[in-house]
């Protein structure tokens, strides 16, 4: 089986999902689906974790028809509360994407939006279609070791597949 037929295999997992949640770390936005599982994490502690998510580095957007909702370059320009120290990844809070995220999070824990459709291009190129009428479009850049988009699974034994440099690797 080829990493692509793998890819688009795994990610169909997603297909009839909820989508929970969209948030950032530092730079990197990651987005959650499905039910809670439990999780231990490397502390050794009990906790719950989303079931699925993805990690995403490269260019991206959240889209409502033609309108953009939220996409990466909000995570590098000053929000509504930021201060003259803004820095790109810095303070949760302090970037026009923290703003964006927090409206669509009325809306995502309002209508609780199912993955409708799951469609992953020959390039890697990802689109997730919702039943609230937002679409997720994530574009790879393909640059040597820059990682594009990583999609995980909490259950025990499953694979991570990620997507780095017009390829994916399993890990």
């Amino acid at each position: 089986m080829s990493s692509l037929v793998a890819v688009r295999d795994a990610m169909r997992e997603l297909e009839g999902r909820p989508f929970s949640a969209i948030g950032r770390a530092a730079t990197l936005v990651w987005l959650t689906f499905g039910d809670a599982v439990p999780w231990v994490n490397f502390r050794g502690e009990h906790t719950t974790l989303p079931e699925l998510a993805l990690h995403v580095q490269c260019r991206w957007r959240l889209v409502r028809g033609a309108a953009v909702v939220v996409e990466k370059g909000d995570l590098y320009v000053p929000g509504a509360s930021s201060g003259a120290d803004f820095a790109a990844g810095g303070e949760i809070g302090s970037s026009r994407f923290d703003d964006r995220v927090e409206a669509a999070a009325w809306n995502v824990a309002a209508q609780a939006p199912a993955v409708e459709e799951v469609y992953v291009g020959d390039e890697f190129d990802l689109r997730l279609t919702l039943s609230s009428g937002l679409t997720l479009e994530v574009f790879p850049a393909g640059r040597s070791e820059w990682e594009d988009w990583r999609f995980l699974s909490s259950a025990d034994g499953r694979p991570h597949y990620v997507v780095e440099n017009g390829s994916v690797y399993v890990a």
